[in-house]
């Protein structure tokens, strides 16, 4: 079973239970510099922060009142989250 137990309060997976904290804590981090963040799923050859996606999966980006701006992107949301939260650090 991939998805949240209805009404449980429990996720299904550890791999989702420690996606999720790693997006809360990409999202805390995120809120103390005076920014949000998105999340979108995205395709392959579809256009997006100025280029075109080379794969299936997802971007992870940093958005502020003058804009948006993709941080990492790839296949696998837990990966995408991890590499986002290192190139917010870097900035």
């Amino acid at each position: 079973m991939d998805e949240h137990a209805e009404g449980s309060g429990e996720w299904a997976t550890q791999e989702e239970e420690r996606t999720f904290r790693l997006v809360r804590d990409l999202l805390m981090e995120m809120r103390d510099r005076g920014r949000g963040i998105y999340i979108l799923p995205v395709q392959e050859g579809m256009r997006g922060s100025g280029e075109t996606y080379g794969v299936d999966g997802w971007a992870v980006g940093e958005y502020s009142v003058t804009g948006g701006q993709d941080l990492a992107v790839g296949p696998w949301l837990e990966q995408v989250v991890e590499a986002a939260r290192a190139a917010a650090h870097e900035r």
